[in-house]
């Protein structure tokens, strides 16, 4: 049995956020290195309090009891039927195992369920990612997001991120939603 059919994809509990933490220490720890307080204060008070809100799920892949990767995605009704994958990592050790494929497709197919039970109707998921990292499109696009458009500068000077969309719903968009061309 390979490695990515061992993990097992769970929703996250407060005693993964140690892990989480490492993973995003071995990946993309920029994001929580801001401020006096510390990386894993940091770390610590952003998955903690998403770990309290209804509307926000984290799912964490593990082997045994390690965290080897995370997807954390938000959903802050009123939001026209659309939650954003808000991040996605898994541990460079782990990486190109397959952990990342099953994790986003089992991860977003639980979000969407989680979702409903609570009376909300996605329609659609959502992401930004660089447009340089073509490792991560490969996972989305294979989880059934599509290139949607791109952000110049979004991040700043220099950088261009590609936003990919899932549809989750066949339910037609609100009119006064459409677009009008």
């Amino acid at each position: 049995m390979s490695l990515a059919e061992k993990v097992k994809i769970v929703e996250a509990q407060r005693e993964d956020i140690l892990g989480i933490a490492s993973v995003l220490n071995d990946t993309l720890g920029q994001d929580f290195k801001y401020g006096i307080a510390s990386f894993e204060e940091n770390v610590k008070y952003c998955f903690s309090r998403s770990l309290e809100h209804k509307h926000e799920k984290i799912y964490v892949a593990k082997d045994d009891e390690d965290v080897v990767g995370f997807a954390w995605f938000m959903n802050h009704p009123p939001n026209n039927g659309t939650a954003i994958l808000e991040m996605f990592a898994v541990r460079k050790d782990k990486q190109r195992l397959g952990i990342g494929s099953r994790l986003i497709t089992e991860a977003s197919d639980m979000f969407i369920e989680d979702q409903r039970r609570l009376g909300v109707n996605l329609r659609t998921l959502h992401l930004t990612t660089n447009y340089s990292n073509e490792g991560a499109q490969t996972i989305y696009t294979r989880a059934g997001y599509i290139i949607a458009g791109e952000i110049k500068c979004f991040v700043g000077d220099g950088n261009v991120e590609v936003v990919m969309v899932k549809k989750v719903s066949n339910e037609a968009c609100p009119a006064e939603y459409k677009t009008k061309i």
